[in-house]
């Protein structure tokens, strides 16, 4: 079974070298980066169906000459702030028209993902695309985009429907109707959103705490050097904000190669 973590981090590396690169990436090159993690050829394929449009999305509007997320910003439901740009707003369109099935088919659908047929998986992430960027909304900060947390939301759809594909002893016959299995795969959408929430939190986290220990040892040197009229030693420091001396040393160099003045 694929590490759904190792997974989601290396998807997010190679579309950013994507991204980065001069030239697309073919097929060949990107199934290189998932070479350990024995994906089949319906998955690598998915992989790469997915990296495509998530590149294609993060492309420069045309005709505006910077990246959607630089567009206007309005508010979804809910009132949080959302980058809801020019792009986005048109996928959000596009969604929004795909007919929605009666409960019939969709159980059907459900049935036939149990039971193994792949095709089912094509056609339920499409009628899940609408609600994905619904759950989307929810998770908006001003450090998360809405249109990452989709992209995320429906790589974990992807994910968990690839899980439940042909997995019918698992999650049973459907005989009570979609709302057990509908119910697991916003499980998957929203644990995607929320890991994808907490890394890119988590690194804004560590940023402030560096730049709060920057600050402390600023303010301590000049407090010492006010009081002994010389400038402060590391150990005078590392005592002073009981920071350890080599982490001081780390934060100096640091602060001295972007200019900050330590």
């Amino acid at each position: 079974m694929v590490d759904r973590a190792l997974f989601m981090e290396a998807l997010r590396s190679v579309q950013e070298i994507a991204k980065a690169s001069a030239e697309p990436m073919a097929r060949e090159e990107i199934k290189e980066y998932f070479k350990d993690m024995e994906l089949s050829p319906e998955q690598q394929e998915m992989v790469y169906q997915y990296l495509v449009k998530a590149i294609r999305e993060g492309c420069p509007a045309e005709g505006t000459g910077h990246t959607p997320a630089e567009d206007g910003a309005k508010k979804p439901a809910g009132g949080k702030k959302a980058g809801y740009s020019r792009h986005f707003q048109m996928y959000l369109k596009e969604v929004s028209s795909i007919k929605g099935l009666p409960e019939g088919r969709k159980l059907e659908l459900y049935q036939k993902l149990l039971a193994g047929e792949r095709a089912a998986v094509s056609e339920i992430s499409t009628q899940w695309l609408k609600r994905v960027a619904e759950i989307a909304g929810e998770y908006v900060t001003n450090r998360v985009l809405v249109e990452d947390l989709a992209q995320e939301g429906n790589m974990g759809l992807l994910l968990g429907l690839e899980t439940m594909l042909g997995a019918k002893g698992k999650y049973g016959d459907l005989e009570s109707g979609c709302c057990a299995i509908e119910q697991k795969l916003e499980f998957f959408v929203r644990e995607a959103m929320e890991q994808y929430q907490r890394e890119t939190e988590g690194i804004d986290s560590r940023d402030n705490t560096i730049l709060a220990k920057v600050n402390l040892i600023h303010e301590a040197q000049k407090a010492l050097a006010e009081d002994t009229g010389t400038i402060p030693a590391l150990q005078e420091l590392s005592e002073y904000t009981k920071i350890p001396v080599e982490e001081v040393r780390d934060i100096m160099a640091l602060s001295k190669e972007k200019g900050e003045g330590l």
